[in-house]
């Protein structure tokens, strides 16, 4: 089995166990070297200034949107529908899962 497949993901999201779900996609992601995609550290190139990279790219964040989408539940799928990238997908998902305790 490819460790690349969305399969090897143990954790699926639920929509009770984000924290955990998050932390496992997030190691998972990070031993690619692709976690800047997620982080918006590493954005889309130009298109006009670099086509191929910018093609690479647009290929890169298209795995790990599938990763997410392999990764949840699917009564989840069509409410990450109308995100483009894996940021954002990602970052719908912890705006309304992430629970942070400021107690």
């Amino acid at each position: 089995m490819s460790s690349d497949k969305y399969d090897a993901f143990l954790i699926r999201f639920n929509g009770t166990n984000y924290s955990a779900w998050a932390f496992h996609f997030k190691i998972f992601v990070k031993g690619k070297d692709l976690w800047g995609h997620v982080d918006g550290r590493k954005p889309a190139l130009d298109k006009d200034i670099d086509q191929d990279g910018h093609a690479k790219w647009e290929v890169k964040d298209a795995q790990i949107m599938a990763w997410i989408l392999g990764s949840v539940e699917s009564n989840f799928i069509l409410n990450l529908r109308p995100f483009k990238t894996a940021a954002g997908m990602w970052n719908h998902l912890k705006k309304l899962y992430n629970q942070t305790n400021t107690a």
